[in-house]
C-alpha cells in the first residue's frame, strides 16, 4: 500500500527558507541539491512510513509524531490513515521541537 504525502503549508515555508539559505550561502545548485535531497527522503515515506524515528521530544512522540532525518535536516511527520503529513522541516542543530509549541 502507498500512502499519500501531504506537505503542509508549515513545511513548505521552512524548505522555502533552507533554499534561501542555501542560495545566499552556496548558490542555486547546492540549494536544489539540499531541497531535492529532503523531498527524495519524504517521498520515500510513501512506500515505507514507518522507516521513521521517534522525536527527541516525548510529547511528539506520544502524539504520534515521528522523524525522518535528512542529512542535516529532519522532516516531522504523522501517519494518519493511508496518509503521510509532513509537519516541519528542520536544521537537525536548532531546537526544531519547539516549533511545535
Amino acid at each position: 500500500m502507498k500512502f499519500k504525502i501531504e506537505i503542509l503549508p508549515s513545511a513548505w515555508e521552512d524548505l522555502k527558507k533552507i533554499e534561501d539559505y542555501y542560495l545566499i550561502q552556496f548558490g542555486m545548485q547546492t540549494a536544489i541539491k539540499v531541497c531535492d535531497h529532503i523531498l527524495n527522503t519524504i517521498e520515500r515515506l510513501e512506500d515505507f512510513p514507518d522507516s521513521g524515528s521517534m522525536t527527541v521530544d516525548a510529547w511528539l512522540n506520544e502524539q504520534g509524531y515521528r522523524m525522518v532525518i535528512c542529512k542535516k535536516h529532519v522532516a516531522i511527520y504523522r501517519k494518519i490513515k493511508d496518509s503521510i503529513y509532513i509537519y516541519h522541516i528542520a536544521d537537525t542543530l536548532t531546537e526544531y521541537t519547539k516549533l511545535f509549541y
